[in-house]
């Protein structure tokens, strides 16, 4: 990146300044500057730099001029400006000749100027190259699902980096867990380092901070292998109080330049803001979707034409099938809402990529939102989002202590005007599903079959189990409730019944016969096995 001494030179402010001599290297970077102003001076300039002067020291010191001009160090700046006009008057003829020689620009500074005027000024120039260099648009709110557009904009913002400072960078996102390179470069000289490495270092290392405000990190470590010491400087991408990723830009055996750290600090700011601006839309996002998902739930919004023209104010295709998903959080005295941006990291971290949009519709409740892929089948797209899902629900546990999520699917795909229908469909999965199958925590619709338009209603069941009461209410015959139940799915065999239970098969014959004599229920009729059979399944 830097600035050339041509581009300070078409500068307003430095309109004055007048080339003497070095025509050829007006297109040299300068990197830094640097004022000499004592006779050993530049022995301590490092290269790149435009070296300002008022003249004073080569006029009391006559021959370091000539001595400066002959050393390996002169041939390395980029410039040099003198006040001529101050204490020289003119240069010498020869002096002249060694800038022309060596290509190097000679500039006449006039004499009005401070040295921090000048040097404000190349830093804003400096600074408003790099602005311009890495223009990026803003985040549509309606899109923010889109995670191709974040991912595009940090690619040209890192490919951008590495083209202008010739140094590879990397931007780790936390909550999905991903690293975004400028090029295969990156990887090739992280040699062996691990990615966690760069933010949280498991070898021997200096560190530098380079911008405190920024906590930009200047890491290094000595190996034999490199003749300099190998480093990487890293800068933290944070909104709120949180950490979202790490932007690592790796200079191995080289360093950044001063200016170039501009660039890098253009760059990292420009990752912070897109952060941010995806924050922000997030929650306008969020917001705007949990009202729209609560309404529709609610009965507020039914007109088709309104739901329409809600999603697509949202950034919902009108014209694609969707499936709903609903999860709750069963255990008592804990509450998924108090845990949303827990959820939010666990979304990017395991179904970003097929495009979720989630809606809290109570304190223990949400719903997903998943748009159907129709480039694959309908069994694919299933797998999929319950491979995603199981993904999610254990991200959530341990992420969240004690919870015990339970996720229910209404499984065929349809339109966002069958929102309400398919969210009755995932309660009725839940409520119906945790008594068919109580040792599943991923339920589909489909599979409650005929039990899916089962009405429980809990005031009722004393009235259902009048024949069986005395089995139920009475704690010491739990035992035969046990037996009763598995003797029924076993249909009616004893010897299976008797394996199910560990038990001898003629223990199941006595209970049997025991339940037979208590209850008023004729276990021969199929059409009295099978309510009974349902019935003991709905009483838990």
């Amino acid at each position: 990146m830097g600035l050339t001494i041509r581009e300070m030179l078409n500068a307003e402010f430095f309109k004055d300044f007048k080339l003497i001599a070095g025509s050829k290297g007006l297109d040299k970077q300068i990197q830094g500057i640097a004022i000499l102003d004592a006779p050993d001076g530049f022995k301590w300039t490092r290269g790149r730099e435009f070296v300002i002067t008022s003249g004073y020291v080569f006029c009391k010191c006559p021959g370091v001029f000539e001595e400066y001009i002959k050393t390996d160090i002169f041939r390395e700046i980029s410039g040099m400006g003198i006040k001529v006009d101050r204490y020289l008057k003119s240069i010498p003829a020869h002096i002249i000749d060694m800038f022309n020689e060596y290509n190097i620009p000679l500039i006449n500074i006039p004499l009005a100027p401070s040295w921090m005027d000048i040097m404000n000024q190349l830093n804003v120039l400096v600074m408003n190259k790099n602005i311009r260099q890495f223009r990026i648009g803003n985040v549509n709110p309606k899109n923010f699902s889109n995670l191709s557009y974040q991912v595009r904009k940090i690619n040209k913002i890192l490919s951008q980096i590495e083209g202008e400072m010739n140094f590879p960078a990397m931007l780790y996102d936390l909550s999905n867990e991903t690293a975004y390179y400028s090029s295969p470069t990156f990887i090739e000289w992280m040699d062996d380092l691990k990615i966690e490495d760069f933010w949280n270092p498991t070898i021997e290392v200096t560190k530098e901070v380079l911008c405190d405000n920024l906590k930009m990190i200047r890491y290094r470590f000595h190996d034999d292998k490199y003749e300099k010491p190998y480093s990487w400087i890293i800068v933290p991408i944070t909104v709120g109080d949180t950490i979202k990723a790490y932007f690592v830009v790796v200079e191995a055996t080289g360093l950044i330049d001063y200016f170039d750290q501009f660039a890098l600090r253009i760059g990292f700011l420009l990752l912070q803001s897109l952060y941010e601006q995806i924050a922000v839309a997030q929650s306008i996002g969020d917001i705007g979707f949990e009202k729209f998902i609560g309404e529709i739930i609610s009965g507020n919004l039914s007109d088709d034409e309104m739901i329409s023209k809600r999603a697509i104010d949202l950034g919902l295709d009108i014209n694609s099938n969707y499936y709903l998903l609903l999860m709750r959080q069963e255990k008592e005295g804990y509450h998924l809402a108090n845990y949303k941006d827990k959820l939010k990291e666990a979304i990017n971290s395991s179904i970003s990529y097929i495009d979720a949009r989630m809606a809290m519709i109570d304190d223990d409740g949400c719903i997903f939102l998943l748009p159907a892929d129709h480039r694959i089948s309908i069994e694919e797209n299933l797998k999929l989002i319950e491979a995603s899902a199981r993904i999610f629900k254990k991200r959530i546990e341990s992420k969240v202590e004690n919870t015990n999520i339970v996720v229910g699917i209404s499984d065929n795909e349809s339109t966002i005007y069958e929102i309400k229908r398919n969210y009755i469909r995932c309660e009725q999965t839940i409520k119906i599903g945790q008594i068919l199958y109580p040792n599943e925590d991923y339920l589909k619709y489909s599979d409650l079959g005929v039990f899916a338009w089962l009405d429980v209603k809990e005031d009722e069941l004393g009235i259902m189990t009048k024949d069986i009461n005395v089995l139920l209410k009475n704690p010491e015959y739990k035992e035969l409730v046990e037996t009763l139940k598995v003797y029924l799915e076993c249909k009616m065999n004893y010897s299976l019944t008797a394996k199910q239970l560990f038990i001898h098969i003629n223990t199941v014959r006595k209970r049997i016969e025991e339940i037979n004599d208590l209850i008023n229920f004729d276990l021969e009729d199929p059409m009295n096995r099978l309510k009974l059979e349902i019935l003991l399944k709905l009483i838990k």
